[in-house]
């Protein structure tokens, strides 16, 4: 297995990563847009994690297939399901023609009485996707290439599932990944600069968008790209040091435990001489979220 497992971060992921409704219902109508879907559109969306993305996409009510690595991350977006009308419609793995019979993943499909609209989440690995080749319209891969070391074996897989004239639709959020350069005076840039100095390293396995839109090229593939959306992300001094406190960032995995337990009793340091009583004082992160759609011919 090639991709970061989430099923540590499941029970928190949305509280730290989830979208706003208004701002996911947004995004969902925006790749929507770019994908030119219809009722009949196929999609898939690799790394669905707890379906921030596909929840408001399914009331689109579209033919819509998830999948993702993490079985606890499943759990949350099958919760998520339930709790809103969908049901569960048992069927084997072979049922649809889409479905290669080896290996056999696990599968959980869903439906809604008098609503258009399917939703199948498969537990698999994005770098070997168990579709036969060309199979749907749309793939959807919303910030994941960075958690994926083989993440140019990962797109092969997406060009193979393709339909021909079908789209891959990306979106990541812009600069997400200088919040870790050490020292641009950020508390996650604080924490990398500390680490550095301690001898370690916050690295990612995968890698930015700006390399995947390159590779793409080199198959040639263009990539169109735009910032879909912008909003603000209520957030405290606190709140930053907790989540990194508590591994809930991926950055903080690659980090061994007794240098990220030194790295964090220097951060918090940090913290008291640049916040002192100001650590709980409410402001906002700016977010930029950017789309590519990479048509192929």
């Amino acid at each position: 297995m090639t991709s970061i497992s989430f099923d540590p971060m499941s029970q928190v992921y949305d509280a730290i990563r989830g979208y706003p409704q208004e701002v996911s219902s947004k995004i969902a109508q925006e790749i929507d847009r770019a994908a030119h879907g219809n009722a009949q559109t196929r999609f898939l969306e690799v790394g669905v994690g707890t379906g921030r993305i596909a929840f408001p996409m399914s009331e689109l009510e579209c033919d819509y297939t998830a999948i993702d690595i993490s079985e606890n991350m499943l759990n949350q977006f099958e919760q998520k399901l339930c709790a809103t009308g969908w049901q569960e419609t048992p069927q084997p793995w072979g049922s649809l023609p889409d479905e290669e019979t080896k290996p056999k993943p696990d599968v959980r499909r869903f439906s809604r009485e008098h609503k258009q609209g399917t939703m199948r989440l498969v537990q698999a690995d994005m770098t070997a996707l168990p579709f036969r080749d060309a199979s749907f319209d749309a793939v959807i891969a919303v910030h994941v290439f960075n958690f994926v070391s083989a993440w140019q074996q990962a797109l092969q897989e997406i060009l193979r599932v393709l339909l021909p004239g079908g789209t891959l639709i990306r979106c990541w959020n812009a600069n997400w990944h200088e919040r870790w350069i050490p020292g641009t005076g950020d508390i996650r840039n604080e924490w990398s600069k500390i680490v550095q100095e301690l001898g370690g390293r916050v690295r990612f396995p995968g890698t930015t968008e700006q390399p995947v839109t390159a590779w793409l090229q080199t198959q040639g593939l263009e990539t169109e790209q735009w910032e879909m959306l912008r909003w603000e992300r209520p957030v405290t001094p606190r709140l930053i040091f907790e989540s990194l406190s508590q591994y809930q960032w991926t950055g903080t995995w690659s980090v061994p435990d007794d240098l990220f337990a030194a790295s964090m009793q220097r951060l918090r340091q940090w913290m008291d001489e640049h916040y002192g009583g100001k650590i709980d004082e409410r402001f906002t992160e700016e977010e930029h979220l950017m789309i590519g759609r990479t048509s192929l011919r």
